[in-house]
């Protein structure tokens, strides 16, 4: 469905010195300065998955997008989608894709959701019969069902949103980028947009890219992580993989009592347990340690510690996706060929 070849992006912007004499220099002889976005970038896609893409930013997720859905053309090497070059997509081809952009509006701001609607629908050239099963059911399930003749400017950020999600689904989009939809969005509209999209995923088959700081929504919706640091993909693999490394470990938080004594925690049997200190707070311990010795551990802390709460939990993803960057962990670990 999706293929980036030895993808390369370089944006080149002008350099000008400061003040008046910069001004005239540059007028004479410009300087330019490259910035690489992307770098010899292999990704493959394939129809049905469910892509989460992150990275920290000016890490290339954007760029990506934007290159694969063919808004701007690559400098080097290839980017496919649909089995044709992305940026000279046909009319019939860019109908059979959609894109959502968390902080740029497909919709009309001064007129109601429902009119925007009836554009794309025009646009699109989507049955009415479609049009009207598909926003009355993708309107309930996002429960936005009465805010549709609402003019856009006056609905919040996660109604807002949610209409978004909408005029992306409208034509049965066989491809779906999004970048960032959740942004600033509250908890319950981003677990409502999560749900909508798995739904949609598993009944209509379709590929979705999705982009994202929150790690939940990664968690929480996709079944493929690739994540990139300066314009490379440093890893490439299943979330079940990675919830594999996540169950094989436990984060234990031990809670003391206010006036105990100060622990010494060369005392304590780290070794022997196979565990490691990664937090220390006033009256705080936070300890990682393998699954299978958290009880036998949990026993030595109460022997040894004054504990007023403990509590016991898997590895965060977010603390994994830590050490992948720190490692910087070969592309494509953790994925079969």
């Amino acid at each position: 469905m999706l293929e980036a070849r030895a993808l390369r992006k370089v944006f080149r912007t002008s350099v000008r010195e400061e003040g008046l004499s910069g001004f005239l220099k540059s007028l004479v002889a410009r300087r330019h300065r490259e910035m690489v976005a992307l770098e010899a970038l292999d990704l493959v896609v394939r129809r049905g998955e469910f892509v989460g893409l992150i990275g920290a930013n000016g890490a290339g997720k954007t760029t990506l997008v934007k290159l694969l859905a063919g808004i701007v053309p690559a400098t080097s090497g290839e980017a496919m989608l649909l089995s044709r070059d992305s940026f000279h997509l046909r009319d019939e081809e860019k109908a059979r894709l959609s894109l959502v952009m968390g902080q740029r509006s497909q919709l009309w701001w001064d007129i109601p959701a429902i009119d925007s609607f009836h554009l794309l629908r025009e646009i699109y050239r989507v049955p009415r019969a479609d049009f009207e099963r598909r926003l009355a059911r993708f309107a309930e399930r996002l429960e936005v069902a009465d805010k549709l003749e609402v003019q856009l400017r006056h609905l919040s950020l996660g109604q807002r949103m949610k209409m978004e999600i909408i005029g992306a689904f409208l034509h049965d989009p066989e491809v779906v980028f999004l970048d960032e939809p959740t942004i600033g969005l509250d908890l319950v509209s981003r677990e409502t947009i999560r749900r909508f999209l798995v739904e949609h995923n598993q009944q209509r088959g379709a590929t979705i890219i999705l982009t994202s700081h929150d790690i939940e929504d990664i968690e929480a919706t996709c079944k493929r992580l690739v994540i990139l640091e300066k314009g490379r993909v440093i890893h490439d693999g299943d979330i079940v993989a990675l919830a594999h490394e996540l169950t094989s470990e436990r984060l234990i938080e031990v809670h003391l009592e206010p006036a105990g004594v100060e622990p010494d925690l060369a005392l304590l049997p780290l070794d022997e347990h196979s565990a490691r200190l990664v937090g220390r707070g006033q009256h705080s311990l936070s300890f990682i340690l393998p699954a299978a010795r958290s009880q036998a551990f949990v026993r030595m802390l109460f022997e040894r510690l004054q504990v007023r709460d403990l509590a016991v939990e898997r590895r965060p993803l977010e603390d994994l996706v830590k050490q992948i960057f720190a490692t910087g962990r070969v592309a494509g670990a953790g994925r079969k060929p």
